[in-house]
């Protein structure tokens, strides 16, 4: 097509579809087309731009020619569906732009589901895109036109929804990643608000909890016991390197979850304050299930009978480990 300054229709939903460009890549943008010209030619449809709204601005202020080229879609869904597309397989995009985007088919997924149940037929996508198959949720399409995970993809939604103009090109920018942002969010939304420690057992500020890269929810385990279990288990692992008879399993928690650890620890009375923190951790980690499985002992349930049982459990487990040290202290003479 002949290159010259065309007038063309701006569409604001099309416009406004693609995250906007940086100030530096704008500015990038604009010094190449001032430099060298216009060479890729804007998509419209009915005279309205589809890709190459900067380019548009640009050319128009400088008055520098551009060639068009017309494409035929069957609605503005459609259209849209290929502009997602488009970016995501032509951008050098990281995982938050790449879910940025990908979110931006939510409506219209929701739009031909809605559409395609009315009518009585299986979901599928419009022409030409990346909807997926006709099974699993939204949330599960979105994930894979992006890239990444559905936790990812609830994570970006929040930070979209709730999160700075700042924040935001701090993550399109690659400075700050999904899951800081999001964490700051939630530590924000739960400011003031405690949650109890099922390991010390102390009642704590939310921010004193982590929150898994591959989960929304907090842990359960305040960020000092998981901090101490991870140094016990540390040091677990470095004096089983150090050649030593006896042997003591340590139970640590790695990445929120229970690991139990077979260490050896040599003879030596110093090495004692490691059988000690790994018993207290036990005992602690006993302690908070303990006190979590009581939680569930409700009104109805409770019995002179059932209260017996459970004291006798109690006592069957005080008397069985009085038992073992005392047959361990033998073994070790």
């Amino acid at each position: 097509m002949e290159k010259k300054v065309y007038e063309l229709k701006i569409d604001p939903d099309l416009r406004d579809l693609i995250p906007p460009l940086s100030e530096e890549e704008y500015n990038m943008l604009e010094d190449s087309i001032v430099r060298d010209g216009c060479d890729t030619p804007l998509i419209v449809w009915n005279g309205v731009i589809v890709d190459g709204h900067n380019r548009y601005e640009i050319c128009r202020k400088h008055n520098v020619p551009f060639a068009c080229d017309e494409k035929e879609f069957a609605d503005k869904d459609t259209a849209m569906f290929w502009m997602l597309e488009h970016q995501l397989a032509r951008r050098n995009l990281n995982s938050y732009q790449r879910s940025e985007l990908a979110l931006k088919f939510e409506p219209m997924l929701k739009r031909e589901a809605k559409k395609r149940s009315m009518a009585g037929k299986p979901l599928d996508p419009p022409q030409n895109s990346a909807g997926g198959s006709s099974t699993g949720e939204t949330r599960e399409k979105i994930a894979r036109i992006a890239g990444v995970s559905r936790d990812t993809i609830a994570k970006v939604k929040k930070i979209d929804a709730n999160a700075d103009d700042e924040t935001k090109q701090q993550l399109r920018s690659g400075k700050k990643s999904i899951h800081m942002a999001y964490t700051d969010l939630m530590n924000k939304e739960h400011e003031g608000e405690t949650r109890v420690c099922e390991c010390c057992g102390k009642e704590k500020p939310f921010s004193e909890f982590r929150i898994a890269s591959k989960s929304t929810e907090y842990r359960t385990i305040c960020k000092d016991c998981e901090d101490n279990a991870k140094k016990a288990a540390k040091e677990a692992e470095k004096a089983a390197s150090l050649p030593g008879p006896a042997s003591v399993t340590g139970i640590g928690i790695r990445d929120g979850q229970t690991a139990h650890i077979s260490t050896g620890l040599p003879d030596d009375p110093a090495m004692f304050d490691h059988v000690v923190d790994l018993l207290r951790h036990s005992q602690n980690a006993y302690l908070a299930s303990f006190e979590a499985t009581l939680n569930q002992y409700r009104p109805s349930m409770v019995t002179p009978e059932h209260n017996d049982l459970i004291r006798q459990m109690i006592d069957y487990i005080a008397d069985t480990t009085e038992e073992l040290l005392d047959k361990h202290i033998e073994e070790v003479k």
